[in-house]
């Protein structure tokens, strides 16, 4: 019989949508063929369960367990009493019917969901944020892309109606591309890396504070929300 690689180093994560791990990302490393989210499951629970505390925290990621000693784990686990064990079974014994998926972020916050399904990882929604205006933070989005990929066609449609009369696709080239290109790159830079901030609506009016005093603001308009201003 072949012996497995030692090489094998599998790295088989995934998050459990059981809310009894909260999410828990399962990392499990071995030198046999690769273990899918319900054996890592079924393996933590029934670990907890016999008490094996050594071998359950095996299981947990490389980051919890820089954060957490064996010695505070157990000290949790055996703290928890009947119900740490009531858990643990659940886990060993419903795994196999548990449903699995992970969130990935594709980019400036936008979040691709696969799910686990017939033994094989699926995504879950077609994974290109086509340029949306639906949610003020959808806009920015929009925004952002628009600039980065010169679409300029795309800016158009986020400018509010009572500045496109004088704009055009060759006039915001010129702007965002020109002698103030330095300029921009950076103001660029600084809303993809706010893009998370806390957006507060007022009926057909936003607005996104970031970066100690400047603010994005956004506007409602014919049912889309557009970018009025970003500084």
């Amino acid at each position: 019989m072949k012996r497995p690689s030692a090489r094998c180093g599998v790295r088989a994560a995934a998050v459990a949508a059981a809310p009894l791990l909260g999410g828990a990302l399962l990392l499990v490393s071995c030198a046999h063929a690769p273990r899918g989210p319900a054996e890592a499951l079924a393996d933590f629970g029934g670990a907890v369960d016999r008490k094996d505390y050594v071998t359950a925290y095996g299981l947990m990621t490389a980051d919890y367990r820089r954060r957490v000693p064996l010695a505070d784990f157990q000290r949790e686990l055996d703290g928890g009493g009947p119900d740490v064990a009531t858990v643990a079974r659940r886990l060993r014994d419903e795994a196999a019917r548990t449903p699995f998926q992970i969130e990935v972020e594709v980019d400036l916050g936008q979040k691709l969901t696969l799910v686990l399904e017939g033994g094989q990882w699926r995504v879950a929604a077609q994974p290109f944020d086509l340029p949306s205006q639906e949610t003020p933070r959808a806009a920015l989005r929009s925004f952002v892309r628009a600039v980065e990929l010169r679409r300029y066609d795309a800016l158009l449609r986020l400018i509010p109606n009572r500045y496109r009369a004088g704009m055009s696709i060759d006039k915001l080239r010129d702007y965002w591309e020109g002698e103030r290109r330095a300029d921009n790159q950076k103001l660029v830079k600084a809303l993809r890396d706010h893009i998370a901030a806390p957006i507060i609506e007022t009926g057909d009016e936003a607005r996104m504070p970031y970066d100690d005093s400047a603010e994005v603001r956004f506007l409602r308009e014919d049912g889309v929300w557009k970018v009025e201003d970003v500084d």
